[in-house]
């Protein structure tokens, strides 16, 4: 480990860590009174806010750290809905995803189902819960329910959302693979290598409601790899270590293509799975993805992308002005520091008594029709 890598490391952890909480309690504070007045305008003017500290992310990782994206493929159009289907290699998987939706799709659309521990975290979490993510807690009768209520919440503020779900439930650390392969011995599948057996129950779940609600237009299969350096988890990337490159290849399958009943729903998941195993086992071999007669829609590398990139710049630019003028303010305003306060206390409370802003936000528009 280099100096140099744990500089960056540090710099980036720091900026995104006070980017994400000075952002939340500054700018997306005086947003929520809206959430009660117009659902549709709030989720807008969040969706605007957090798309800068979703650029903030790329950025940083791209240009600070250098790490390059190519994207082979089929995306998807820009304009519709999907439902993301990726491997989760990673427990950072769904940060780098944000380079895809940058090039393809609409990241200020980019929702995420993941822990429900996760929202607790002040910044970020607090962050997380006004982008509307799903949180789980890992247990059906529960979670099914609020998935139905966030996804009807979507529907309803005409929403085209990007959503990412992980169907393996995990990433591919050590216990995962043991009961993965724990789990093909039980029902007599093939043990995979490069994949987990994936959970098909939620899947479907998203699929029919996404569709009542008129917010899917296709499933967008990601295969995510890293052909040099896998990084697992985000205490290595404190430490400056980053994968030097990313490859994703994307399928895109229109709803209209996918089968109706539950059972057949299940089985082409579990066909989808079987096809990325084989394609990932290819993609190790050869260091790089084959357009599995396709076609190749793109093959891009960070360096390549000048209108992204003065993008990025100018979001960067962004962040480093505001947090400048946002500590300044800290410093000399005695008011200011009482509006942070109570900034953050509002999140602390609506935690505590609603469980967070995320089910706020969806319980609001049912208040308003009735």
């Amino acid at each position: 480990m280099s100096l140099k890598n744990l500089v960056y490391g540090s710099m980036l952890a720091c900026m995104l860590f006070l980017s994400s909480t000075m952002g939340t309690i500054v700018m997306v504070t005086p947003t929520l009174p809206v959430i009660f007045l117009s659902p549709t305008l709030s989720r807008r003017m969040m969706d605007f806010l957090i798309k800068l500290w979703f650029l903030l992310a790329v950025a940083m990782y791209e240009l600070l750290i250098g790490v390059k994206i190519k994207v082979f493929g089929e995306p998807a159009l820009r304009g519709t809905s999907s439902l993301i289907l990726s491997n989760h290699r990673t427990r950072l998987d769904w940060l780098f995803l944000m380079s895809y939706l940058c090039r393809y799709s609409a990241i200020n659309e980019y929702r995420i189902s993941l822990k429900a521990s996760l929202k607790k975290f002040p910044g970020a979490g607090w962050a997380m819960q006004c982008a509307g993510f799903l949180f789980l807690n890992r247990k059906w009768e529960e979670d099914k329910d609020h998935i139905s209520q966030g996804l009807h919440y979507f529907s309803q503020v005409k929403s085209k959302p990007q959503f990412l779900l992980f169907p393996e439930g995990t990433d591919m650390c050590p216990n995962a693979i043991k009961r993965s392969n724990m789990y093909a011995e039980k029902e007599q599948l093939v043990k995979y290598d490069y994949v987990l057996h994936p959970r098909t129950t939620g899947f479907i779940h998203f699929v029919k409601e996404m569709k009542k609600g008129h917010i899917i237009d296709s499933i967008l299969d990601v295969t995510v790899a890293y052909p040099k350096k896998i990084v697992q988890s985000e205490l290595q990337t404190l430490k400056g270590e980053f994968p030097e490159e990313i490859h994703f290849f994307v399928k895109n399958y229109p709803i209209d293509t996918l089968p109706e009943t539950d059972q057949e729903l299940a089985e082409w998941l579990t066909k989808l799975w079987s096809e990325k195993e084989a394609r990932l086992k290819k993609f190790y071999e050869e260091k790089t993805f084959s357009c599995d007669g396709s076609g190749q829609a793109g093959d891009f590398i960070q360096s390549g992308d000048w209108e992204l990139k003065k993008l990025l710049y100018s979001v960067v630019v962004f962040w480093v002005v505001f947090l400048l003028v946002v500590f300044t303010c800290l410093f000399i305003s005695s008011a200011f520091r009482v509006f942070c306060l109570i900034s953050s206390a509002t999140y602390v409370i609506i935690g505590i008594r609603h469980g967070g802003v995320d089910n706020v936000i969806y319980t609001a528009v049912n208040n308003l029709k009735n």
